[in-house]
C-alpha cells in the first residue's frame, strides 16, 4: 500500500466521521453532556470539558506580575540583595567545570600561537600600506596608479558577484 493510498483512505474515513455527525446531532450532545457530569464528579482529571465561563481567558503575556514586597527597611533590603547576589554567584561557581592543567596548556598554546600569526600578518599589511603610502605622497603618479589598480580590482569583483547571480 502506497503512501497516497494511505492518505486516500484517511481522508474517505474522516469524510464518513463528518457525515455521520451531521446526521446524528443529537447523540453527540448527550454525550457531551455525560462527560461532563462524570468529570464535575472526579476533579482530578485536567481534561475534562467544562461549561464556558463568558468571556476570554487571559493569556500568560497579559496576567500582571504580582510585585513582591521584601521585609525590612531601606538598608537593609540592598545589604540582602547583595548577600543573595553573593549566593548566586556561589553556586553558579560550583556548577562551573575547570578545565584540567593539560588542556589549559593546550587552549593556551593555540591562543597564543593564532595571535602571535595575527600580529605578523597585520603588521606586514600595514607595513606594506605604509610604504606605498609614502612612495604615493613622493611621486603622486605612483598614488594615481596603485588607485587606478585598487578600482580595477574592486569592479573586476563586482563583475564576477554578478555573473554568479542571486541565489533568491
Amino acid at each position: 500500500m502506497s503512501a497516497e493510498d494511505t492518505l486516500n483512505e484517511k481522508s474517505r474515513r474522516r469524510r464518513g466521521l463528518r457525515r455521520q455527525a451531521e446526521v446524528e446531532p443529537e447523540d453527540n450532545v448527550e454525550e457531551v453532556d455525560e462527560v461532563e457530569e462524570y468529570d464535575e464528579d472526579d476533579e482530578s482529571s485536567g481534561r475534562g470539558l467544562t461549561e464556558k465561563k463568558g468571556r476570554a481567558t487571559r493569556g500568560r503575556r497579559t496576567q500582571e506580575v504580582e510585585v513582591t514586597q521584601t521585609d525590612g527597611n531601606f538598608i537593609t533590603r540592598p545589604i540582602r540583595g547583595l548577600g543573595e547576589y553573593i549566593e548566586g554567584v556561589r553556586a553558579e561557581m560550583q556548577k562551573v567545570v575547570w578545565p584540567t592543567r593539560e588542556e589549559t596548556r593546550r587552549l593556551t598554546t593555540i591562543v597564543l600561537s593564532v595571535t602571535i600569526i595575527a600580529a605578523l600578518v597585520l603588521g606586514a599589511v600595514s607595513f606594506i600600506f605604509n610604504e606605498l603610502f609614502v612612495l604615493g605622497l613622493k611621486s603622486p603618479v605612483i598614488f594615481a596608479v596603485l588607485f587606478v589598480i585598487a578600482l580595477g580590482v574592486f569592479f573586476y569583483y563586482l563583475r564576477l558577484s554578478n555573473k554568479r547571480g542571486s541565489s533568491y
